[in-house]
Formats: C-alpha cells, sequence, structure tokens
C-alpha cells in the first residue's frame, strides 16, 4: 500500500511540460547528449527545458521551437507540446508571478471576477502576440523598408557626373569588391532560430528556418538590427553569393553580428585564428 501511495504521488508531480519530456527520454534510454545529437541545440538548453526554467533561453519562440523539436526527438505530438509550453508561459511569465497571492478586498462588489481578469489578461497576450507575428511574416513591407525604398529611387534619380555615382565599394577577401547594396541571405543548413535585435540589444523579430530555406535580409534590416542564433553551424550566410563561413562557435549563442555586407565579407576574410570555445557549463 506504501509503494502504490508512493507511485501516485510521483505521477500527480508531474505538472509541467519539462517533466513529461524528461520521463519520455529516460523511458526511451536516452541520455541528454543524445537529444541534443538529434535536435542540434545545446544540453545547457534541454536540461532548463526539462526544469522548466524557460529565463536562461534567448525569447519566447526559442521555448516553443526548442520544446517542439524535442518532443519530436522522444515521439511526444510536437503540436501538443509547443501548445503546452505556450500555455506556461503565459501562466508564469518566465517564473516571475508569483505562485500564490492572498489578498482580501474591502469591496468585492467593486472588483472583477478572478475568471474575468485572467480571460482579458490571455485575450490581451493572443492578440499581442498575434499582432507581433503578423507584422513580421506580413508581405506589405513596414515603414522603415518603405522609406528605405524610397530614399534608394531618389539617390538613383539624382543626376551623376562624369564617374557612376554609385557608394564606393570595400575590399573584401583576396581584393575582391564588396558592393554596399550586395544582397545578404541567410539559409538554414539545418533547422535553425535566428533572431534581430535593435541598437539596444532588445531581439524585435524572430523567425525559424527549415533545411535549405533561405531568407534575404530587408534593406532596412540590414541598417537597422544586428544577427543572432544558437546555432551558428546551422546557417549560412551569404552576401551577393559569396559565402562569409561560420558567424560564430558551434553550438554558441552569438548576437551583435552587423548585417553590412562589408562587416560580413571582412569577417570571411580575417586571416585570425579562431578562438576556442570557452567550457561551457550547466547552469
Amino acid at each position: 500500500m506504501a509503494d502504490e501511495e508512493v507511485a501516485e504521488q510521483g505521477e500527480l508531480a508531474i505538472t509541467r511540460t519539462g517533466d513529461r519530456l524528461r520521463l519520455a527520454r529516460e523511458a526511451a534510454g536516452l541520455s541528454l547528449a543524445d537529444i541534443a545529437t538529434r535536435t542540434r541545440i545545446t544540453q545547457r538548453h534541454l536540461k532548463a527545458i526539462e526544469k522548466s526554467d524557460f529565463s536562461d533561453l534567448p525569447g519566447r519562440t526559442y521555448v516553443t521551437g526548442f520544446a517542439r523539436a524535442y518532443a519530436r526527438a522522444v515521439d511526444l505530438p510536437e503540436a501538443e507540446i509547443g501548445a503546452s509550453v505556450r500555455r506556461e508561459l503565459e501562466e508564469d511569465e518566465y517564473g516571475s508571478r508569483p505562485l500564490y497571492e492572498a489578498y482580501e478586498p474591502t469591496d468585492p462588489a467593486r472588483l472583477p471576477t478572478a475568471r474575468l481578469t485572467w480571460t482579458l489578461v490571455i485575450v490581451t497576450a493572443l492578440l499581442a502576440s498575434a499582432y507581433g507575428v503578423w507584422r513580421f511574416l506580413s508581405v506589405e513591407p513596414d515603414e522603415a523598408l518603405i522609406a528605405a525604398q524610397n530614399r534608394a529611387a531618389e539617390e538613383s534619380e539624382a543626376p551623376s557626373t562624369g564617374a557612376a555615382a554609385t557608394v564606393p565599394a570595400k575590399a573584401g577577401p583576396a581584393g575582391a569588391a564588396v558592393a554596399a547594396d550586395a544582397p545578404v541571405v541567410l539559409t538554414g543548413v539545418s533547422e535553425v532560430w535566428i533572431g534581430f535585435d535593435d541598437a539596444t540589444g532588445k531581439t524585435e523579430n524572430w523567425r525559424t528556418l527549415d533545411p535549405g530555406e533561405t531568407y534575404q535580409v530587408p534593406p532596412a534590416y540590414i541598417e537597422q538590427f544586428t544577427l543572432r542564433t544558437s546555432i551558428p553551424q546551422a546557417l549560412k550566410v551569404t552576401v551577393g553569393g559569396r559565402d562569409v563561413g561560420a558567424i560564430g562557435p558551434a553550438d554558441t549563442l552569438v548576437k551583435g553580428i552587423s548585417l553590412k555586407p562589408a562587416d560580413l565579407v571582412a569577417r570571411a576574410g580575417a586571416s585570425a585564428p579562431a578562438t576556442t570555445p570557452a567550457p561551457k557549463t550547466n547552469r
């Protein structure tokens, strides 16, 4: 009888998505290293997901994407796991909300019901998330992109004298010239999450590239944002068709990568030896 009570308590303790993923991994006889090999996600991030400690991950889209990839690796329904993780994020805002807050209002009639309050909070969060996704994925150009295109059109119409009035090109590897407006294209070698940071380091937009999927960075993004990713080896960066090589050590969160063509090509032409990645510590 005592053993049955312990078993029942153990089952009731499984309340988070991380517990479910961990148990599925252990039932399959897999280690965290095995999951990392299958998903190309670092063990530090996988351990945080198992503990449902999302504060150590770079963003909401990363959390959901990592959890879905983990679910595929252990044969769990990824859509269900993704929805479960999103609910947990909305419930605790990365653990910042207290588990319980007791209060005693002096006039309950003046306060909305708890159900109505939480319904409004959840609806507001869903609408904000949907609007952010629509803004990022919309095929219509945003104001910054329109302004950049207008400036380019005005410059092309300006009169030129003698030599071509183009922006001087900078020298890249082996003396090759790099046009200032050379297209910057990101290609997924395998599934990879990328983000674009503003001048303050805040990640404004995220997206996932599937293997072989390409994404040409808009000119406005090149001027206003820098690139970040946690799987540099899964991302191929080309400038005017030229591969600039790895943008950071494998399985390391890199950020602040300039998207300007000259800066990217300069990285490819750098002669300094590659730095050895710092030892990883699991927190």
